[in-house]
This record gives structure tokens, C-alpha cells and sequence, in this order.
């Protein structure tokens, strides 16, 4: 959250007006209106990734498996299974599978074939009903036949696609020892060592992975998610110190200074413990948080100038300047809770903070830090016309510090109405659905039971309200 933007807020709002808006003259005063049509914001920032970035593209996920039908008692038992797996009938073809005794895969063959059913068993459920579906097949396939390379491979993109916890580091080595060309084992473990502050071993996991990527086109965008944080962290990163808290890891740029250190720390254990409590919902693993000299800290994000802070929703981790960290005690603690805020929708949401309108995002972490921004019918006057929340939705890093900061306050009034009103859990509700892939504009009727302009007119009548009561009590 910036610093001096607060500062512009009087100079701009009270004396110049919303300068990026059309203020209308001649008319009833103290009115806020919404813009009649949204207004576009082309320019992209930084750190958003690709709608594809971090996820494969449909069709590129599953390899099926072929194999001879065993020589054996259950042989005509197992081509009626393959032939309800083919026809898609994955019930029957379940309750067949899981009927047969363990004596029908004593052998070899009959393992390779038993792998090969659940294997496809669970492509099929993966592609009627969705990754989650094919899991315990693809599991079974691979504990029958733990050195098929398909099986593996296949299941690792089953777990990823669902976060699943199953997914080690264990798990991807055992699957690269028999699927050393794969790349999407080495990305994954890339990305894993990457998260856990091994650069040095990210690095050569993901150029393993780019060596076998060619042959791949529908990997390309996790290679690229990948490459970007993995390359620029390790070429930025490469001489900070680290120290480690409860929930924590701290990488600092230049000498160690343990009275920032500390400093930092005790900000941002007390924002897990308040944040927390309030949000009701902890990070899954330590967060990562790199403190930059002012010089660096413009060179290594690219952030706009009138930026404090930063959180990297690439590399999933907060960037702070720490010039005047240690004089200015307010600004640090305000800027570590609101990045903090950031780093947490981040991991409610899987890793897909761009599924939050940037609105509520910086919204909730005005709210949820306690910015001490004003409100915003504390700074109307005259008759204005608003930003469409729809043109808020997307990245801010482009915005002049004006549009910024009335983007900042229309941010934080909205998300406070809702909170206001529907209470903090519907927030989270819309953010559940937000996380499974739910847009705004359905997210809120689904739990509001409103359509999104509604709400938006509805957040304008109380705004306008309290302005009203505001000139009359003058």
C-alpha cells in the first residue's frame, strides 16, 4: 500500500476533485453517482499473470495406457472391464475392477494390465467429472505398478491440478527416476524447491524441464509461470541472507541487520495471530517476504513509483523497501499487514489471487490491516461520478497516483459496505466461490442474493446517504 498516496488524498479530492473522472457541473451537490458505462484500463501489470500461467491447457493433462490382456483364468473378466472403460462406463467398470481377488495380479503381465485399467479408469473419471474424480484410480494404478513411468506421470497432474498433499517431493523424485524425460515432474519440483527458498535446486529441476519441453506445447505456460519467478529470483536473490520466524521466512538485501530483523518479524507474527483470527483462515505454509534497499526494490519488481510495497503474486512473495524502516515504525507495521493480507488471499486462493477483483482485494487489506484511509464521503464534493467497479477488477500497476488513489478509496469504501452489511462471512463465502473459479458477477448473487450492480447501486445509495447527513449536520 503506498505511503504518500494518503497524502494526495485532501490535495486531490478536496481541491482538484477526482481529476481522472467527469465531474459534472450545475448539479445537486454532494450526489455520488456510478459511471453509466465502465471505463477500460488496458495497461497490464508486472505481476499478473497469464490467465493460463500456472495451469496446463485442457487435453494436455493424461496419456492412456495400452497392454496385452494376461494369459490367465480372469482374462475374459478383464476385457469386459477395459471394454466398459472404453465404452464409459466407469461405474461398472469400478465395481468390476474392484471386485477382482488379488490372485488375479500375481504376475507381472497381470500387474501392467491391472495398472493399465485403473490408469484409464481414472482418465475417465478425470475427464467426465474433473481431476479430483480420478485421483484414487490413478492412485491404485500407480501403487499396482509403481515403476510405470504413465501411471506416475499421470497421476502428478491429477495432483496438481488439485493441490493434493499427496504431491511430495518424495513422490516427484520417485516419479523422475522412471520418467527422467517428463518436464512436468521437474517443474513442479522446481516450483516446490523455489517455494521452499532452494534457488539453487530450482534451477536446475526447470532446466531439466526446459530441455524436455518441446515436445510438450501445452506445458509451455507452467514453464513460463515457472521460469519467470524461478530466473529473476535467483539473478535478484542470489547474496540475500535469510532467517526464518514461526510462519516466516525473511531474506534480507545486504548486510544482516538483526534489529530489522526482529523488528520485521514481530509485524508480521502479530498480523498471522490479529489477521488471522479475524479472517479466520491461516497461510498453509511460511510465507516468504524479501526485504530491498529502495534502489533495489524499484529494479527487482518494476513497481510504480508511488508503491510501498509490493506483493509478487508470481513468486508469491511480499517485497518491501527497507529505507526508513526502522525510523518510521507506523509505515512499516501498515505496510507489512496490508502486503500480508495480499499473501494470504493468495494462498485462500490456491495460488489464484487474480481471481479476486483487485477492488476487494485492496479493499480487504485496507480493512483487514486497518489502513487509516478516509472514507470516501468524508472527501466528496460536488457532484462525481465514480469508477464502474467492473473497471477496478483488473491490475492497478498502470494507474497515475491519482486515478490510484481514487481507485484505493472507492476499493476500500465498497469492500467496507459489504463487510457492513453481509458480515465477514459472505466475504468469505464469495471468496470460496471466487476460489473455484466463480467470477464476481456470480460469486455475489450466489451468496447476496443481489446481482452485481445491484450491489454496486445499493454501496452508492448508503454512500450518497451519508453525505447527505454529513451536509446537513454542517
Amino acid at each position: 500500500m503506498p505511503r504518500f498516496l494518503a497524502y494526495l488524498v485532501l490535495a486531490l479530492l478536496l481541491l482538484a476533485g477526482y481529476q481522472w473522472l467527469n465531474k459534472k457541473p450545475a448539479a445537486p451537490p454532494l450526489v455520488a453517482t456510478p459511471a453509466s458505462s465502465p471505463i477500460t484500463q488496458q495497461t497490464p501489470s508486472l505481476f499478473e499473470p497469464s490467465p493460463t500461467a500456472g495451469s496446463p491447457q485442457a487435453g494436455q493433462d493424461f496419456t492412456k495406457m495400452a497392454a496385452s490382456v494376461p494369459a490367465s483364468s480372469y482374462a475374459a473378466l478383464l476385457r469386459e472391464i477395459n471394454q466398459l472403460i472404453e465404452q464409459g462406463k466407469e461405474v461398472e467398470a469400478e465395481a468390476k475392477l474392484t471386485a477382482l481377488p488379488k490372485e488375479a495380479f500375481d504376475e507381472s503381465a497381470e500387474k501392467t494390465y491391472a495398472a493399465m485399467l485403473w490408469n484409464n479408469l481414472g482418465i475417465l473419471q478425470a475427464d467426465t467429472r474433473g481431476a479430483a474424480a480420478g485421483v484414487a484410480a490413478l492412485k491404485k494404478a500407480v501403487s499396482v505398478d509403481p515403476a510405470n513411468p504413465k501411471a506416475r506421470v499421470n497421476l502428478t497432474w491429477a495432483l496438481w491440478r488439485v493441490k493434493d498433499p499427496a504431491l511430495t517431493q518424495d513422490f516427484l523424485e520417485k516419479t523422475i527416476g522412471v520418467a527422467p524425460d517428463q518436464p512436468l515432474p521437474h517443474l513442479v519440483l522446481a516450483d516446490m524447491l523455489y517455494d521452499k527458498d532452494d534457488l539453487a535446486g530450482a534451477v536446475t529441476h526447470l532446466e531439466q524441464a526446459t530441455q524436455h519441453a518441446a515436445q510438450y506445447p501445452k506445458v509451455q505456460p507452467y514453464l513460463q509461470f515457472v521460469t519467470a519467478k524461478v530466473k529473476h529470483e535467483a539473478k535478484v536473490e542470489q547474496k540475500f541472507i535469510t532467517r526464518d520466524s514461526s510462519h516466516f521466512t525473511v531474506k534480507f538485501d545486504g548486510d544482516e541487520d538483526h534489529t530489522l530483523w526482529g523488528r520485521v518479524s514481530e509485524i508480521l507474527e502479530d498480523a498471522y495471530r490479529e489477521i488471522g483470527q479475524r479472517f479466520n483462515y491461516y497461510p498453509s505454509k511460511p510465507i516468504m517476504v524479501v526485504l530491498h534497499s529502495r534502489e533495489t526494490f524499484r529494479a527487482a519488481t518494476g513497481s510504480p513509483a508511488w508503491s510501498d510495497g509490493l506483493f509478487d503474486m508470481i513468486g508469491g512473495r511480499i517485497k518491501v523497501p527497507t529505507q526508513g524502516a526502522l525510523t518510521d515504525h507506523a509505515w512499516l507495521t501498515r505496510v507489512l499487514r496490508h502486503e500480508y493480507v495480499h499473501a494470504l488471499l493468495h494462498d485462500r486462493m490456491g495460488g489464484r489471487l487474480g481471481a479476486v477483483p483487485t477492488w476487494l482485494n485492496e479493499g480487504l487489506a485496507m480493512q483487514l490491516a486497518g489502513d487509516p484511509w478516509p472514507d470516501l464521503d468524508k472527501v466528496i464534493h460536488g457532484q462525481v461520478t465514480l469508477i464502474n467497479l467492473i473497471s477496478l477488477e483488473g491490475p492497478w500497476m498502470g494507474f497515475p497516483p491519482n486515478v490510484a488513489t481514487v481507485a484505493y478509496l472507492e476499493g476500500n469504501s465498497a469492500t467496507a459496505y459489504m463487510i457492513d452489511r453481509y458480515g465477514m462471512d459472505k466475504v468469505r463465502e464469495i471468496l470460496d466461490r471466487l476460489a473455484n473459479g466463480q467470477p464476481i458477477a456470480a460469486a455475489i448473487p450466489d451468496r447476496l442474493f443481489i446481482s452485481y450492480e445491484q450491489f454496486q447501486e445499493r454501496w452508492i445509495d448508503e454512500l450518497n446517504s451519508k453525505i447527505r447527513l454529513g451536509s446537513t449536520s454542517q
